[in-house]
Parts: C-alpha cells; structure tokens; sequence
C-alpha cells in the first residue's frame, strides 16, 4: 500500500492526547483498476475516513480504548489513584500510554541536601496497523526534567500478538504484583546511596558507553555530560543521578524524535541492565 494515503508523516508524534477513543473500520484493499488484493484489510478511522494502515486476513484489531480503558477501571476499582499521559503516532495507529500511581510515592536515600522521589506505573503500547504488539508493563517515573517530563523504567512485561481475547483483569493483578518488584528498587536505592563528583559521573558516562553489551549511541555523550553538570547543580551527583542523565537524554532525543518511541523502549531497558553490569556491588 502507498503511504501516501496516509494524512499524516509516518513517524509523527502526537502528544498529550486523550481523544483515543475513536473507532475504526475494515474495508478491503483495491488496486487501482478495482481488483480486491485477496487477504488484505484497511483499517480507517471512523471519525476522519483516514487510512491508519493495512493488515492481513487473520489480524484481530484491538481498539485503544480496548486496550487501555479495561486496565483504567481495573485501577479505579482497587482505588488506586492514577495519572495517566496518552500519545499516539502515525494518526493514531500507534498508541503510548503511561499511568503512574501519585499516591505511592517512593523517597530514594538522601544524599547531601538533595531528595529524589519516584513513582510507581504502568505502561501500555497497542498498534492497529499490525506493526507493534501489545504490550503491558509495570514501570518506575522519575522526574526528569522542571517542565514535567517522567523518564520510566521498565520492572516487567507483558507482550503478545492480536490473536485472541485477553483476560485483562488478570493482566493488571499480575503486573501489579511487580511493581513494586523488591529486587529492582534495591537495585535503585544503592544506586541513589553511592555518592560521585562530577568528574567521576563524567567518566563513568564513558565507561558505561563502552561497556560490553551497551546500545546507548556514543554520540549522544556531550548531552549526558550537559545533564551530568544540571545533575551536580542539583545535588544528585549518585549513580543514580548518573542514570537519570542517561535517561533523560534518551527521553528527549529518542523517545521525542520521530519513530524512534519503540526503540528508546528497548534502549531505557538495555541502559538498566547496562548500569547494573558496570555498577554491581
């Protein structure tokens, strides 16, 4: 299918949007003489007659709303205060939800006068174009930036293909049961209890760059050592402050760029296991 029939760039970010409730339609796939191409689907928006994408015979669309509304009023009966922040990408196709939970408040060690705070969450990514899996994970947000922005980590996940129904009640119990996953917050906590000056924070970025299995791209060193220096002015000169230096780089250059929402996912993840390799006591 052309990609010209799409209204807007593939890889386009839209942010803070809570309008994913729309619905979509399937009409079948026609060349441009009329002949149906056998097997295949669009799948256009209701609400703007937009193609969103095109799938095969056998993929079963699960709505956003399906996707995320179940796991929402699964919160709201456990009275679990939540937060939630919603952007879709390629006009709507791809959804991007973070939930965080306000009310469990996580306080890190306190190093000099400084006092980092976490919070518990959950993440969700769901596709109608057949390009992403579902996918539910329990995740930590950190405040990463004065204008708001949360960096997440991810504790656990949940991922599959759109084949059959899925029991989302279970779902949300088990990825609640790890968020608050004991081995991973005594993970963080060492890390916000071991005290760097910024000169060493800046070597180590080298380090964890070239450590053996690590995905950062080494040319976005000069950020890290920009938020090394925001990180040392705030007092946060840890490990953890190192981390979060990383971490809001990848949140601003690769989580913000264009189509790039997917791979920050897997370089947060990898970025955890980086620091844990270079940092384990």
């Amino acid at each position: 299918m052309n990609t010209g029939i799409f209204s807007s760039p593939r890889g386009e970010v839209i942010e803070h949007v809570t309008d994913y409730q729309f619905k979509v339609r399937e009409e079948p796939v026609l060349t441009q003489s009329g002949i149906v191409v056998p097997n295949r689907r669009a799948i256009i928006r209701e609400d703007n007659d937009c193609v969103i994408g095109e799938v095969g015979s056998n993929y079963k669309i699960l709505p956003h709303s399906a996707a995320l509304d179940p796991i929402l009023d699964r919160l709201a009966k456990k009275k679990v205060k939540t937060f939630k922040r919603v952007a879709m990408v390629d006009n709507g196709s791809k959804m991007f939800a973070n939930i965080y939970f306000p009310d469990q408040e996580i306080s890190l060690p306190t190093v000099g006068s400084h006092k980092d705070t976490c919070w518990p969450g959950i993440s969700i990514i769901n596709s109608l174009d057949g390009t992403l899996k579902y996918s539910l994970e329990a995740t930590i947000y950190r405040l990463a930036c004065t204008n708001g922005m949360r960096v997440p980590t991810t504790i656990a996940k949940y991922k599959t293909t759109h084949s059959k129904n899925k029991s989302f009640d279970e779902l949300v119990d088990e990825i609640l049961e790890r968020v608050s996953d004991a081995d991973r917050f005594t993970v963080i906590n060492k890390w916000a209890g071991r005290a760097l000056d910024s000169d060493k924070m800046a070597s180590l970025a080298e380090k964890v760059v070239k450590t053996k299995g690590s995905l950062f791209p080494a040319r976005y060193l000069p950020q890290v050592r920009e938020e090394i220096e925001t990180e040392a002015k705030n007092g946060l000169t840890t490990v953890w402050g190192l981390y979060n230096a990383f971490n809001s780089v990848l949140e601003h250059n690769l989580i913000r760029g264009k189509g790039k929402l997917e791979r920050a996912r897997m370089l947060d993840e990898n970025l955890f296991k980086t620091f844990d390799k270079v940092f384990k006591s």
